[in-house]
This record gives structure tokens, sequence and C-alpha cells, in this order.
């Protein structure tokens, strides 16, 4: 087995050199192809034929023809073995920085480069051409970067770009979109990206990472709330282009699970309207999000992913029959049931940026079916004074569980700005019509009506599947992204306060209490339904199986507030949404919708899971390789340079 030299054995001097081959010339694009094979289709573990882009490996020989080629440092590039996890897992140290002697330097990049065939692209922040003390400066360009500068699809299209900046540090946004005065700096977005068409490139940027201690990140989408595609002197990988969309069949057997039916096979970096297009055609549904362009393999799945079908199927977790996935250690292999089982429990709600780099995943499908929506609003004031509408909130919260049992999903809002008001926008009915939706909402509105409260603007709609559903609903402009003025808090809250009036009216005055002190609450009602058809053993959070309410409140800042204005606005953030945590002891909250301050986060994000998925934590990942704030195992290192309640990604990442 090749022996494996990490950074720490690197002298100085070879890495300084120009990269060589045989007979010292210097390697160049000229002499020296990308570290590629192209393996057979049909060779994965999972009997799914791979995409094309997974085709495309780094493998044991491409290394051999490397060693054998006289390539200055093929160490870097090569794969790990037990003796070397073993030995970096006792001697853990900083991740290396740029600001260290022992950063690569260009030639070192200059071969990574040729061997990814071009992929690597060096990190330049995006509103970079705004600020003239940067080489990009382009005033016009600047206007344009302005003007997309919070619309999903222009941060997804960019190395760099992300949905919310306020966690990695607001080092660099265009000037009328940031603070006065403010600077633009690298701050905590990575140095390189690996801009990844095949699984080759993705493998070299792990072993590289790996090999050299540098600090590594995953970006799909970049839409998580905090900021874990992120980290300041990082090696970006970057999923967005590996797309493919491959219906197996409506007789698809999958021989791993027993599962036979509809299914996709999809990439990593596939957003959700595209899946949900695709499957409306064939008369099909999907279990993904209320968000069009939400990476379906990315965060999403791996968090759990709630949707508008949760009531009906389950977690988008719950969904994957198998994935092909790059490990820490550089090798790719088929995860499902009967391959690598326990990482197929790890990688399906166990949390993004954990447990290795999802290329591919297989999901099943459903038949089409029809949805209504209903949409109604009604508000304290001069008829309807403020308890009144307290009452009718809790008579809304009672119908929870019916409506969850029933498959809807609820997507509300309260308001106590001024005076406090209600807005269902929508209530979802799974394989419902209008006329039914009625008949359902009748009650409520009956009982409303006898408390004086009048509810006059409902709306009624039929769509014939979830594509026309998620089109008349959200619409796109509604997707605002590139922001950093605020940060949410979340929490499930279980059936079992439902079926005890004590527990419910304890829960109804914690909610009461902070959308009254914050000014706004979301919600969602639903359930974590149960499929026998699927595998719902797995990491998804054990409290979204009792929850009938998903609750989110928020924290804001405005556009000139200083670190210690954000950390403060973050720490009564925490401390208003303790009511909810009270009055649901034992539950939790929604990894992927959550405060980073949230208190016992293992506990909360991953509940009895927890220490199980620690344990696979060490076992695949004993380098520490991947890391994200609130991740499994991200609390044996801390980032340097922090202040309490405002971590952002702008530091060195130490082992604790």
């Amino acid at each position: 087995m090749a022996r494996l030299v990490f950074v720490a054995a690197l002298s100085l001097a070879n890495l300084a050199l120009a990269q060589t081959i045989q007979d010292g010339a210097e390697a160049t694009e000229e002499n020296v192809a990308p570290a590629v094979e192209t393996v057979e289709a049909d060779a994965a573990s999972s009997g799914i034929e791979y995409f094309p882009y997974e085709s495309s490996q780094l493998t044991p020989d491409v290394i051999t023809n490397l060693t054998n080629y006289n390539l200055s440092n093929v160490d870097l590039f090569n794969f790990s073995d037990a003796e070397a996890a073993v030995e970096k897992r006792a001697g853990r140290v900083c991740k290396t920085h740029p600001s260290d002697r022992t950063w690569p330097i260009r030639p070192v990049w200059d071969i990574f480069n040729i061997l990814l065939g071009g992929a690597l692209v060096e990190g330049v922040p995006t509103a970079a051409p705004c600020y003239s003390d940067w080489p990009q400066y382009d005033q016009a360009k600047c206007a344009s970067i302005t003007s997309q500068w919070q619309t999903p699809q222009y941060q997804l299209s960019q190395p760099l770009g992300i949905q919310y900046y306020a966690f990695e540090g607001v080092s660099c946004l265009p000037p009328t979109l940031t603070r006065t005065g403010a600077k633009c700096t690298l701050g905590g977005m990575p140095s390189y990206v690996v801009k990844a068409t095949n699984v080759a490139q993705i493998q070299l940027a792990v072993n590289f990472a790996r090999n050299l201690n540098l600090r590594l990140i995953v970006k799909n989408k970049g839409h998580d709330f905090k900021a874990k595609s992120t980290g300041a002197g990082a090696l970006s990988i970057w999923t967005n282009a590996l797309q493919g969309i491959q219906y197996l069949g409506s007789t698809y057997t999958h021989g791993p699970s027993g599962y036979r039916g509809p299914a996709f096979k999809i990439g990593a970096g596939v957003q959700a309207l595209p899946l949900y297009q695709a499957a409306d055609k064939l008369g099909l549904h999907i279990v993904g999000g209320n968000t069009r362009t939400v990476g379906i393999g990315g965060g999403y799945t791996a968090g759990g992913g709630h949707s508008p079908l949760l009531s009906m199927h389950g977690m988008a977790a719950d969904q994957v029959l198998s994935m092909e996935v790059v490990l820490p250690n550089g090798r790719f292999v088929s995860v499902d049931e009967k391959n690598y089982p326990d990482l197929f429990f790890a990688l399906r709600g166990g949390g993004g940026s954990t447990w290795g780099i999802v290329t591919s995943l297989v999901i099943r499908a459903y038949p089409k079916k029809p949805v209504s929506t209903l949409s109604y609003s009604f508000a304290a004031g001069t008829d309807v004074p403020v308890e009144t509408f307290w009452k009718g909130v809790d008579a809304v919260f009672a119908k929870f569980p019916e409506y969850a049992d029933k498959g809807m999903y609820s997507y509300w809002s309260i308001s106590c700005f001024f005076d406090c008001s209600f807005s269902m926008a929508p209530q979802w009915g799974n394989d419902m019509k209008s006329a039914a939706m009625k008949t359902l909402s009748q009650t409520l509105f009956d009982e409303l009506a006898g408390m004086g409260i009048t509810v006059s603007d409902a709306v009624y709609k039929d769509y014939d599947g979830v594509l026309k559903a998620i089109e008349g609903t959200w619409s796109a402009e509604s997707e605002q992204t590139g922001v950093w003025n605020f940060n949410t808090g979340s929490r499930l809250f279980p059936r079992s306060n439902w079926n005890d009036p004590a527990k419910f009216a304890a829960q109804s005055a914690a909610l009461r209490q902070g959308v009254e002190k914050a000014g706004l609450m979301l919600g969602y009602n639903m359930k974590a339904a149960k499929n026998p058809s699927v595998n719902q053993t797995n990491a998804v959070n054990p409290a979204w199986r009792e929850t009938v309410l998903h609750a989110l409140l928020g924290a804001t800042w405005s556009q000139e507030a200083t670190p210690q204005d954000i950390a403060t606005a973050n720490k009564n953030l925490v401390e208003m949404m303790q009511p909810w945590r009270d009055a649901s002891p034992g539950a939790g909250a929604y990894l992927n919708e959550a405060d980073i301050n949230e208190p016992n986060w293992q506990q909360a994000f991953y509940g009895s899971n927890y220490n199980y998925l620690y344990q696979l934590k060490q076992k695949y990942d004993p380098w520490g390789l991947l890391w994200a704030p609130t991740a499994v195992g991200s609390e044996d290192w801390y980032i340097t340079g922090q202040i309490d309640y405002y971590p952002t990604q702008n530091g060195k990442l130490c082992p604790k």
C-alpha cells in the first residue's frame, strides 16, 4: 500500500519547487493529462448505472500511473488507509490556513488544477467588482451584480455565492446592501473552489485537502441558514453542475431494498423545480420542498427535508433508496441497505457536509394526485379584542392533528408588529378537491364566527398536482436570497401536547409570548407520515416522528448593525425561544431551519441518534475533514476569533 505523506512530513523546499515529471521536466498541461479513468457504467455495486460524470473516477491505477511518471508529490493525491486515519486522529492540528508557512504554494495548486482538468477556481468575492481595491473593479459589472444579488439563481450560479451571508461574516456584499463604508475581503469564503463536473475531481479534492490538512467545505446550492458551505481559507467542492434526471420506470425493482415501483435517479445538483417538472410529465410526484431552487440531493435531504407531501409519504430522507458517495478517504462507493448500511442511516437525516460528498441519489416516486389549497386570514382589531383573537388562533391550532392525519400541510404566519393577525398561506390538501376542503374548513369557520371572528377572504384553488400547486402558490420572485439581516430559531412541537389540555394551554401561551416579543412567527402544520413502502430507519431527528407543528421565530437587525449588535439580537433570540423549549421538553428542532446558537444542539437537532452518529463520524472521518457548524462532531473543533452568539466562518478551524 502506498505510504501516504502528510503535510507535516513534506518539506517546504519540496513544495516550493516547480512540479516535475520524468527526467525533471516541468509538469504542464501539455505533458500531464487530467487524473481520471473511465469506469464502466454498470460497475456500481448498487446495481444502478452511473451517470456519465460518475464513470469518470480517480482510481488506484491512475495514482500508480502518476507515480510511474515520476510526478512530484503524487502522495498529495493518494487515497487513505486505516493506519493513516488512526495516526491523523491522534495528532489533529489546526487546518492549514493561507497565513501559515505550510500553505501550498502556487506550483502545487497549479499541478492540482492540471490533474483536475482545469476545474480549479481561485476564490474571489462575488461582489469584488464593486470595490476599487480589487483588480476586478468594474462599476458597470457592479451594477449588474447588485441588480441580481437577491435572486437565488444568481447566487447559486456563482462559485462563492450563498443564500444567507450573516454567518459567513458579511465579508463582501454590494455597497448598497451592506454597512456604510464596508470593505470587501475574502473573509469566511473559500480560497479555492473545485467546480466539479465529474467524480474524479471530487476525489482529487478530498485527497488533496486531507493529505495537506486543508479545510474542506461542500457547496451545492448554498441554501443553508448557517452558512455551512463557507469557510475561511477552505477548499470548496461545488456540486451544482452534477446534473441528471433519469426515470427508472414504473416497475423498477431496487435490489438492496426490495422496493418495486416508480423511481428516479437524480444528480446531486438537481433543483427541485426541474425534478417536479420531470415527474409531472410522467404523472408522478416526488417528495421535495416548496422552494424551487433547493438542491434535492444536498443539505435538504441530508437534513431530513420537509415537504408539502410530508403528511402523506414522510420525510424526503425517507424516500432515498441508494446513493453514490465520495467518502472522506477518497473512495467512491455505493451506499444503500446492503452496502455501507450504517452510512446509509447517517446520510439520510444526519446532516449535510458531514459524511461524504453525494454525487447522485435514487428516490422513489408516487402517482400524481390533485391538490387543493385554502388561504384566509383574520386579525385583532376594533371588532375582535386581542383575547378573542388568541382564542381564534387556539381554535386553528386545535385542528392540527386532524389536518395532519388527513395528509394535509399548512403554512401560516402570525404578525404582531401592530395589531396581531393570522394568515393561512396556504392550507394544502393532498389528494383533495376544493369542495372537500370547504367542508372540512367549515367547522373551524363556524367556530370562529361563534367568537365574533369573521373570515371573509377565504380563497380556494384546485390544481392537478404538486407542480402546478407549487407554481400557483409560491412565485419565483418570492425566493429572496443574498441577505444577512436575520436569524431563525425553530421548534418541533409533539402531538402529545394536543392530548393534554394543560400542555396545549402552556404551548399556546409560549407561542403567543414569542410572537408578541419578536413581532412575527411562521409555522407549518404537518406530520412525518409512517410509510411502510420505504426505509424510515434513518438519522432523521426522532422528534419529527411525533411532530404536528414546526414553528419558527426570528431575530432581525438593520443594515448598519455591528457584529456586537448581531450578537445581542441572537442572544435575545435564544432567550425568546426558551419558553418554546420548556413547552416541548425532549422534543427538538429542524436542523436545516434552526438557530446556530441552539442550546444543547446535539439533542435538539439529532435527538437519541446523536451518540451513534458521533461514533460513525469517527469511523468514516477520523481526520475531521468535513466540518460544518452544528454538524455531528463539530464540537471537537472551533473557529478562532469569534464572539459569543455571533459565530462566523471567518477564522482558522482548530481542534479543541
